[in-house]
């Protein structure tokens, strides 16, 4: 089946090779899609046959958003956490802890109606792809079935178990890291792509991090990095040291991070301290 999006007026192609300037932009343009992807782009006077034919009107096209940093496995809602922050008081990330004990108690019919929620919304605001997060579990059953939830009903699933220790490792940190280390990833590593820690006061330390992207990496998954958040710290050196393909949040930064990140192929994702 193929289908002809006809009669675009401005058509982004980001590849300079096919238009003008560095967005590569065509105009009068048309795009043949075919077995679920891109087939061609070019004038719309020399576009190819298709089963179908849709007219954008004279609309502009652009490529679909992508989405690299969503938690949408969790229960729950924390408006009053919000409204707090909204009066100034201080995030100190314990509202994760909240999501998480709501998270345990949901089905997995409940969390997927969530992402299915979350994912429409995306979608109808023009976001294509999108990589999800676990991290509202933080046992080895509720992890697993995070990320294989994400990897169903999203584009890439990320293993975030370390996203701060759960109630019942309050003040033993090593412990639960040890957990993730030796029953987390190797459970949840063939459903994720990439594998994730909170490096900031309150939650990981660089080494407790470093032991669980190391683990996650010696599995076979991608690294990310959550860093400076809440603070400077050293989460963004330790994501550029072990080529994470990202560091996120990225809040409060030293010269010597954004150095770091200059000379390394390290994106920086940028998220407002109100993410969580």
């Amino acid at each position: 089946m193929s289908r002809l999006i006809d009669n675009i007026g401005e058509l982004v192609t980001n590849d300079p090779a096919l238009g003008e300037g560095r967005l590569g932009l065509l105009r009068d343009a048309a795009l043949a899609i075919a077995d679920g992807r891109v087939a061609w782009v070019g004038p719309r006077a020399q576009a190819p046959a298709c089963d179908e034919r849709v007219d954008a009107a004279g609309a502009a096209v652009i490529p679909g958003f992508v989405e690299s940093h969503s938690h949408l496995v969790f229960a729950g809602e924390r408006a009053e956490e919000f409204a707090a922050r909204m009066e100034g008081r201080p995030y100190t990330a314990g509202g994760i802890r909240t999501t998480i004990a709501r998270t345990r108690a949901a089905s997995d019919a409940e969390l997927a109606a969530t992402v299915r929620r979350l994912r429409a919304e995306y979608h109808a605001q023009g976001t294509t792809t999108i990589e999800c997060k676990s991290g509202y579990g933080q046992t080895v059953r509720d992890e697993r079935r995070s990320v294989r939830l994400a990897r169903e009903l999203t584009d890439a699933a990320t293993l975030l178990a370390a996203h701060v220790p759960p109630p019942e490792f309050a003040g033993r940190p090593d412990d639960y890291v040890r957990l993730v280390v030796d029953e987390m990833i190797p459970a949840c590593a063939p459903d994720a792509a990439w594998v994730d820690v909170f490096c900031e006061r309150g939650a990981f330390d660089a080494d407790q991090s470093r032991a669980v992207l190391e683990a996650g990496r010696a599995a076979g998954l991608g690294v990310r990095v959550h860093a400076n958040q809440l603070t400077a710290g050293p989460g963004v050196r330790l994501g550029v040291e072990l080529g994470a393909a990202s560091v996120d949040h990225c809040v409060h930064l030293t010269d010597a991070d954004v150095d770091a990140l200059a000379g390394s192929d390290t994106v920086a994702t940028l998220l407002p301290a109100a993410d969580f």
